[in-house]
């Protein structure tokens, strides 16, 4: 025991002057924050005694993991080589290349201060993924030269100064005596990695103390693994009473309000008896309505059987999506809700036991289930539908008997098709009114799907990829209508968001624009609506065609109500934007909002700090701009008010 224990000594020996520079660059980057940051800090001993351990802690699990590469180092160097010419030089290199990336990590940080008054959180991952607009950013508004030029400098300074002490006066223990010692080290590192220091750091009252206890790496690495961004903390807010008061005429306003007025729940009681119809949701990838004849001046025909079926259907020629990732589409199908910056709910920790679209069909007795052509662990998808009642089918459940054609996304939309109509076989032959939650792919890059299906062959581009995926649903419909079920079930066929993302504008509606179609010739009259509504509306307009009753606490609104007020919700990570007539807002951090009237830019405001209100250019849309902090704002109180009751 006493052999590891010296295996130990000698790897904390080696690695202390490293943790040391650590330590000592953090706690000149906290002095610095702290000075700037003095009149807006309280030290009450309470307060002090929950941000100390916070700041101890989180920079010890950073500094530990960042130890890693130099203790691999200690590892596969042999025995003999401990302490040499080379071990010198190398090791000297690492401490200075240690040194200057933490002082770079550090300069980072105070710049990202500067701008958001805050650690490292989704914002600074966000920036990461546009790399070509920040670094180009940070080299206009700063002197880069300047700054690399004193890191460097500092780094050798410091490199020269602990120069004497980086080589113990110790023996190197054999190999395996260091890989004990080693992994001693790596689970410690992974052990107080497992305390949660960030909702601990929730726990100041003061913001400006709880950002300055986190440690910035710490900060960035939680940010990416839990993709939040704090909409209370960065966005402009009103008063919660105030929110709850002027969403509470806007949602659901022909219902009687229930449970905790906060809330918003509210009770819906349409009159004539429930439908108990089957329900099939088939959320296809990337299918934007720029791919519907009605919306090219190309004359290209690619989507002639959901143009075919939406003659015959309920079709929503303007819906608009609430983002641009798949995921978000999910949670505006699920719990029809404004999406949240950052990532959405389905990505996001607590995720399960929720109220959303499911409730009232589980309530029912009704089979769900969730069927998706590729690996649902992708983007948290299986573990966001089976913690809240689906039966999982995706592309492990699959037999190789069942797969035909398959690309790196996912089995083709043809064999995805097979399985629905084979579970929707089983349910119905159980006795059992079924609610399916479909994902296609085949819309994907790299556009792969089976030869000889359309006109354009595989891997062709964009066009194939939407073409066989149109002729997927045409193949899929025509099975569906010799099933026994068919009619008695509704068919729901919604993009999850457009094909682009890009645009010169900070968000281009455009992108964001898709088709619904609610098909059941059985049940449901067609119509056509070309009203713009939002994605968050196909719930409750499904639900009332059903003539569910139901206490729901949904923001969307039955699209087909003849009290129904135009407006959608966009938003693209950072930015929120919220639409109604031709009036729009677009919130960013920090605290900050851009007016558009006509699609143009014609004004601009941001808050000092928390709490401040700004003055839109004129009634109305200061009237848009409440509603939309008052959506957004009490959205992001989804932990509050969604949870099923008992659950914690």
């Amino acid at each position: 025991m006493s052999a590891v224990w010296d295996a130990v000594r000698y790897l904390l020996r080696r690695l202390l002057p490293f943790a040391l520079i650590y330590f000592l660059v953090e706690l000149m980057e906290l002095a610095v924050l702290a000075y700037r940051e003095f009149p807006n800090l309280t030290f009450s001993l309470p307060e002090v005694l929950t941000a100390l351990p916070v700041w101890v802690g989180t920079s010890a699990v950073s500094c530990l993991f960042s130890l890693l590469p130099f203790m691999f180092y200690l590892l596969v160097l042999p025995r003999r080589r401990h302490g040499g010419l080379w071990d010198r030089r190398l090791t000297l290199l690492f401490f200075f290349l240690y040194t200057a990336g933490n002082l770079f990590e550090e300069v980072s940080e105070l710049l990202f201060w500067d701008e958001f008054t805050a650690r490292f959180n989704f914002v600074a991952v966000d920036y990461l993924v546009y790399t070509h607009e920040v670094v180009g950013n940070i080299i206009q508004s700063y002197p880069v030269a300047l700054f690399l030029a004193g890191i460097t400098v500092a780094a050798l300074g410091l490199s020269a100064f602990f120069r004497g002490s980086l080589i113990p006066r110790l023996a190197a223990p054999r190999l395996a005596l260091r890989f004990t010692g080693a992994l001693a080290l790596v689970l410690c590192a992974f052990s107080l990695n497992m305390v949660n220091f960030m909702e601990w750091s929730e726990k100041a009252d003061n913001r400006y103390l709880s950002e300055l206890s986190k440690d910035g790496l710490y900060s960035l690495f939680h940010a990416f693994f839990s993709n939040e961004l704090s909409y209370t903390d960065f966005y402009l807010t009103l008063p919660d009473a105030e929110a709850t008061a002027i969403l509470s005429p806007n949602v659901a306003s022909d219902a009687r309000r229930v449970g905790e007025p906060e809330a918003l729940a509210y009770e819906v009681n349409p009159q004539g008896p429930e439908i108990r119809a089957n329900v099939i949701v088939v959320l296809m990838e990337s299918m934007g309505s720029e791919f519907f004849s009605e919306f090219r001046t190309d004359g290209k025909k690619l989507t002639p059987e959901l143009e075919k079926l939406a003659s015959q259907s309920l079709y929503f020629s303007h819906v608009y999506a609430t983002g641009t990732r798949t995921v978000r589409g999910i949670e505006a199908l699920t719990l029809a809700r404004p999406p949240l910056p950052g990532m959405p709910i389905v990505r996001r920790e607590g995720n399960d036991h929720l109220r959303g679209v499911w409730t009232m069909f589980r309530e029912r007795g009704y089979d769900l289930k969730w069927l998706y052509g590729g690996y649902g662990y992708f983007d948290n998808m299986n573990a966001y539908f089976s913690g809240n009642g689906f039966n999982v089918v995706d592309r492990t459940v699959l037999s190789s008997e069942e797969i035909t054609f398959s690309n790196v996304w996912g089995v083709c939309d043809e064999d995805l098709y097979a399985r629905v109509l084979r579970e929707a076989d089983a349910s119905a032959a159980a006795g059992k009114p079924f609610f399916n939650f479909v994902l296609t792919t085949s819309n994907h890059r790299p556009y792969t799907y089976p030869e000889g299906r359309i006109s354009i062959p595989s891997k062709s581009g964009r066009d194939g990829g939407v073409m066989y995926a149109d002729y997927a649903v045409g193949r899929f419909m025509e099975e569906a209508r010799k099933r026994p079920w068919f009619d008695d079930t509704v068919f729901v066929f919604v993009a999850d968001h457009g094909a682009s993302s890009s645009g010169r504008e900070e968000i281009k509606p455009g992108n964001h624009h898709i088709p619904l179609i609610i098909h059941a010739p059985k049940l449901i009259r067609p119509e056509r609506h070309d009203l713009p509504i939002s994605q968050i509306d196909a719930v409750p307009t499904l639900l009332s065609l059903l003539r569910f009753r139901y206490v729901g606490d949904f923001y969307g609104m039955n699209a087909r109500d003849p009290r129904y007020v135009s407006r959608y919700f966009l938003s693209n990570y950072q930015k929120l934007a919220y639409t109604k007539g031709q009036d729009s807002v677009i919130m960013r951090p920090v605290r900050g909002v851009h007016f558009y009237r006509d699609g143009h830019q014609i004004g601009a405001a941001e808050a000092a700090k928390a709490g401040d209100r700004v003055q839109a250019p004129d009634a109305a849309l200061q009237e848009v701009l409440e509603e939309g902090i008052s959506y957004y704002q009490h959205a992001a109180r989804w932990r509050e008010f969604l949870k099923e009751p008992g659950v914690e």
